[in-house]
């Protein structure tokens, strides 16, 4: 093998040589292709344009554009490097989250979801005989230079018996190493686990590369297993897919898993590159690398490795020209749960902040942020971008993309989105607290492959700011929480008081605000119980009262404020004028419906009442004198479900009542389920009997008598 090292050198001149020997010192890999060059000489790296998402419509990178799929991801590929880093303009990563629960006549509580019809992946799903609860459990061990993660994930099954008592029943290991379930999907007697898979990280205290650098990516999986849990104590596999790519999120239509998917390419040998050599040499390597080197791919359980998309799938923006570039791709794939061999999948040359789902259409949306910073006084310039595609079964088609000013920020980004009647509803912000707020509402409408806008709000007609104007004209309120209902749009924003917002939207061509109620605090989570009934849950904070009853205001001087999660009652019967029937503060405490909605969970039931439970968590401090006189302060955190009844809601607004029944308190054990956080805390309503899942712990309670708790099983 020397032998022929040295007869590769002897094809070069000295000069030639001197140049390898010194880009060996880097790595012998970009040696290589540093040197094997056109003509052996080093050329300039063709001039590029920046590194940018795009905001165009889409099209098919083989025919329709100026360049080529593989020229675009290349460039992209080569920009990317020339950046250092892997953080595109703010652009973040995550996973949405969703709403509305339907327990339809079952007379058990399922996963709240934002839309009829598309099912949301949760840690938690019952089918009305059991509990399947996602159990992640950790391992942090350090190495000489990083440290490394494991995870054995598996899905612990609590069977419920007839007399409503839960026993564990089995425990599915999913058998993936360093894994962490992201969400779960019941169907039949299929069960889905989707998790993040976790590898191991590279040696970044030697590394040279940059592929090795830990601020460039790894190539990360996600697996989809899908399980026969028609006898949970003999389920068996019937199908495995490991992705490349991270999940962004998912959802079911049907039979049908749909997964949004990021991807970034890595291509190995990279260098910090300085000098023209340097660049030309990433340069050459980029362009050199086999096209099917740079998609995602796919294993069965099998070990069977295939692409998942190839170039003929992708979209690149239609106005791509061969001097730009990006090198994110984001992967729709619908994978068929009765039969998870025939998935099929599309790819869009951009990246995804989140998505919004109906059961016909997927709307793909990101914010690009022109090298600003979330807080930049020139947050204003931001621009979005909406890529929507129909789904029917395993076809998944790119239909039209619109680009509308402002951004959808991070808090459950998806409720900023309602399709109604042909028409996308979205809600954007601009600007920040400094330089001022600009909230608009904008109605998109489908033209060939453009999502138009049709109206907006403000605007001419209604001009009055969704927010409130300070002396200076100004909007400092920012928006906590967006929900559509119908032909209504409802939004809450806050400073110090909490403005909720009714806008009508029956006129889709002039929106218009009818009413807007101020009280104290703010709400995260809006949740339409009836057409005239709003719940809203979040945080009473700021100066004002501390319980409002059929209308009537207490004085503040005589309730001052207590702070902590709050869960209210909106009468919107009347659309100008909102009201607020009663609130309810739990001092010093907050629920995770706060960030995320799945923690919801409610059961209609045949007395025209809606029952409501929600976890809650808050810290308690004891303290004690020590001798000598030191005071000492003990934390102890305090977990419970709280159970809320809303009675009388069809007979007219005036007679609602929100009443809280009491709590189910979660007293941890000692043992490898004791959780530490409300974060993932969920709940399950069968009739009367309640069931609270803190951690992988589960208790039960009696909806009437909730103080007798059973448990933790």
């Amino acid at each position: 093998m020397f032998n022929k090292k040295i007869a590769l050198f002897s094809m070069f001149t000295r000069s030639e040589l001197a140049l390898c020997l010194l880009l060996s010192l880097v790595t012998f890999t970009s040696m290589l292709t540093g040197c094997v060059s056109d003509n052996d000489n080093i050329k300039e790296v063709p001039e590029l344009n920046g590194l940018q998402m795009s905001l165009t419509p889409l099209a098919r990178g083989v025919t329709k554009t100026a360049t080529t799929f593989e020229q675009y991801i290349k460039n992209g590929l080569y920009l990317r490097s020339e950046q250092n880093n892997y953080a595109v303009d703010g652009v973040l990563e995550s996973s949405a989250l969703v709403d509305k629960a339907s327990a339809g006549d079952t007379g058990f509580s399922q996963t709240n979801v934002q839309q009829q019809g598309v099912a949301e992946g949760d840690r938690v799903k019952y089918d009305g005989e059991y509990m399947y609860i996602a159990n992640n459990q950790y391992d942090f061990h350090m190495l000489e230079s990083s440290i490394q993660e494991q995870t054995q994930s598996s899905v612990r099954v609590m069977l419920r018996d007839n007399n409503g008592d839960v026993s564990e029943a089995a425990s599915i290991p999913l058998n993936l190493p360093s894994s962490n379930i992201n969400s779960l999907y019941l169907n039949n007697n299929t069960l889905v686990a989707v998790s993040d898979l976790y590898q191991e990280q590279a040696d970044y205290m030697n590394a040279t590369s940059i592929a090795a650098d830990s601020i460039m990516p790894t190539k990360a999986q996600f697996n989809v297993s899908l399980i026969n849990v028609n006898e949970p104590k003999n389920s068996s596999t019937i199908g495995s897919l490991t992705f490349d790519g991270f999940v962004v999120d998912s959802r079911r239509v049907g039979d049908t898993l749909y997964v949004v998917s990021r991807y970034s390419p890595v291509v190995d040998g990279l260098v910090y590159a300085e000098s023209k050599a340097e660049k030309w040499a990433n340069y050459r390597r980029i362009m050199d690398t086999n096209i099917s080197d740079l998609l995602p791919k796919y294993r069965d359980q099998d070990g069977i490795e295939r692409a998942l998309v190839t170039a003929e799938d992708c979209y690149l923006p239609e106005n791509a020209t061969d001097k730009d570039g990006f090198d994110d791709m984001v992967t729709l794939t619908a994978i068929n749960i009765n039969n998870p061999q025939q998935l099929t999948s599309a790819c869009v040359n951009s990246q995804v902040q989140g998505i919004y789902a109906t059961s016909s259409s997927v709307y793909l949306y990101s914010t690009n942020y022109v090298n600003q910073f979330f807080f930049d006084s020139k947050a204003s310039e931001q621009s979005s971008v909406i890529h929507k595609f129909t789904l029917d079964g395993s076809a998944i088609d790119y239909v039209a993309s619109g680009t509308i000013s402002g951004r959808f920020d991070w808090h459950m980004s998806n409720l900023r989105f309602s399709e109604h009647n042909g028409d996308l509803r979205v809600i954007t912000t601009a600007g920040d607290r400094f330089s001022g707020y600009q909230h608009k509402l904008n109605i998109l409408r489908q033209n060939n492959n453009n999502l138009a806008l049709v109206a907006q709000l403000p605007n001419a007609s209604n001009p009055k700011p969704i927010g409130k104007v300070n002396n200076d004209g100004i909007v400092l309120e920012d928006i906590k929480s967006v929900r559509f209902f119908g032909d209504l749009a409802y939004v809450v924003t806050f400073l110090t008081t909490d403005p909720l917002y009714v806008i009508d939207l029956s006129d889709p061509m002039n929106p218009v605000i009818q009413g807007q109620l101020e009280v104290p605090g703010y709400s995260s989570y809006l949740h339409p119980v009836s057409p005239t009934l709003l719940l809203g849950i979040g945080q009473n904070v700021g100066l004002g009262i501390f319980e409002v009853n059929n209308g009537q205001a207490l004085p503040a001087e005589d309730f001052p404020l207590i702070q902590g999660a709050k869960v209210s009652l909106f009468d919107v019967s009347d659309l100008s004028a909102p009201k607020e029937i009663r609130s309810l503060v739990f001092e010093g405490a907050y629920t995770p419906v706060e960030y995320n909605y799945h923690a919801f969970t409610s059961l209609a039931t045949e007395d025209d009442s809606y029952r409501i439970a929600l976890p809650f968590e808050r810290w308690l401090t004891t303290s004690y004198v020590q001798e000598g006189g030191g005071i000492v302060y003990e934390w102890s955190q305090e977990n419970f479900l709280g159970l809320f009844d809303i009675s009388n809601i069809t007979q007219g607004n005036s007679s609602a009542e929100l009443n809280y029944i009491g709590n189910v308190n979660a007293i941890d054990t000692e043992g490898p389920f004791n959780h530490a956080s409300a974060w993932d805390d969920r709940a399950i309503l069968h009739y009367d009997d309640v069931y609270y899942i803190h951690g992988m712990q589960v208790w039960k309670s009696l909806w009437h008598s909730p103080e007798q708790v059973m448990g933790p099983f």
